[in-house]
C-alpha cells in the first residue's frame, strides 16, 4: 500500500508538470505580443539611431554650405586684394618714374632758371627806358632769391615766370608814369613795347624816345593833344580810342 501511494503521487507530479508545460506551449497570443514588443523596441532604437544620423547629416550639410559660402567670399576677397595689389604696384611704378623725372627736372631746372634770369636782366637793360627802377628791382630780387639756398626751386621758378608775365603784359597795354627827362619832370606814355612819348607837366612840350640814338627827341606840337589823350587812356580816365602818334619806323618825318 505504501509503495502504491508513493507511485501514485509521483505520477500526479509528472502529470501536473506536463500540464503546465503544455499550457505554456499552447499560448501563441502571448508569444506574438512578446515578439511585437521586442520588434517595436528594436524599431524604436533603429529610428533613434536614424534620427541621430539625420541630425548629424544636417549639421554636416550646414557646415558644408557655410564652408562653401565662406570659400566663395574668401575667393572674392582674394581677387580684390590681388587686383588692389596690382593697382598699387602700378601706382608705385608710376610714382617711381615720376620721382626719376623730378630728379632729372631738378637737375635741369637750375641752369634753365639761371639762363632765364640772365635773359630777363638783358631785356630790361636793352628795352625802352620805362619803369626802370621798378623793373630793375624785380630783377635784383630774383637774383637774390636764386642765391638763397633756403628757397625752393618751385618758389624761384614761380618768381621768374611772374616777372616774364609782367614783361609780356607791357607789350599789350598803355602805361603812364611820372618821371624825369633831361632833369625835367614829365609824364611818360608807353605804347606797348613799341614807343615812348612824354609830355611836360605844363603841357607845352612833347617828345619821343629815339632808340637808335638812345635819347629823347622833341615832337611837333601837333602831337601834344594825342599824347595827352593817350596818358588819360593809360590812367583809365578816358575811354580807349584811336591815337594818331608817330611810331618809330616813321619818326623821321615826325622829327622835322
Amino acid at each position: 500500500m505504501f509503495n502504491q501511494a508513493r507511485w501514485r503521487a509521483a505520477i500526479s507530479a509528472v502529470a501536473l508538470s506536463a500540464g503546465v508545460h503544455a499550457a505554456g506551449a499552447a499560448d501563441p497570443v502571448g508569444q506574438a505580443l512578446d515578439a511585437t514588443t521586442s520588434a517595436n523596441r528594436a524599431a524604436s532604437e533603429s529610428q533613434g539611431r536614424i534620427n541621430q544620423l539625420d541630425d548629424a547629416t544636417q549639421q554636416m550639410l550646414e557646415r558644408y554650405r557655410s564652408a562653401t559660402w565662406q570659400s566663395q567670399q574668401l575667393k572674392v576677397y582674394a581677387d580684390q586684394l590681388e587686383e588692389l595689389a596690382r593697382g598699387q604696384e602700378a601706382e608705385r611704378d608710376s610714382l617711381q618714374r615720376q620721382l626719376t623725372e623730378i630728379d632729372r627736372t631738378e637737375r635741369e631746372l637750375l641752369p634753365l632758371m639761371l639762363r632765364m634770369t640772365q635773359g630777363l636782366e638783358k631785356i630790361v637793360a636793352a628795352d625802352l627806358p620805362f619803369l626802370k627802377q621798378e623793373r630793375q628791382e624785380r630783377v635784383d630780387g630774383i637774383k637774390r632769391l636764386m642765391a638763397d639756398p633756403s628757397a625752393s626751386n618751385a618758389d624761384k621758378f614761380k618768381r621768374i615766370l611772374e616777372a616774364y608775365q609782367i614783361e609780356a603784359e607791357y607789350g599789350r597795354t598803355l602805361g603812364a608814369e611820372r618821371t624825369e627827362v633831361d632833369h625835367r619832370s614829365v609824364d611818360m606814355l608807353r605804347v606797348g613795347r613799341t614807343a615812348l612819348f612824354y609830355l611836360s607837366t605844363d603841357g607845352r612840350e612833347a617828345g619821343w624816345w629815339d632808340a637808335s640814338k638812345a635819347s629823347w627827341q622833341p615832337l611837333d606840337s601837333q602831337y601834344i593833344t594825342p599824347v595827352r589823350r593817350g596818358l588819360r587812356m593809360a590812367r583809365e580816365t578816358l575811354a580807349p580810342d584811336l591815337l594818331q602818334l608817330p611810331m618809330p619806323q616813321s619818326n623821321a618825318g615826325a622829327k622835322s
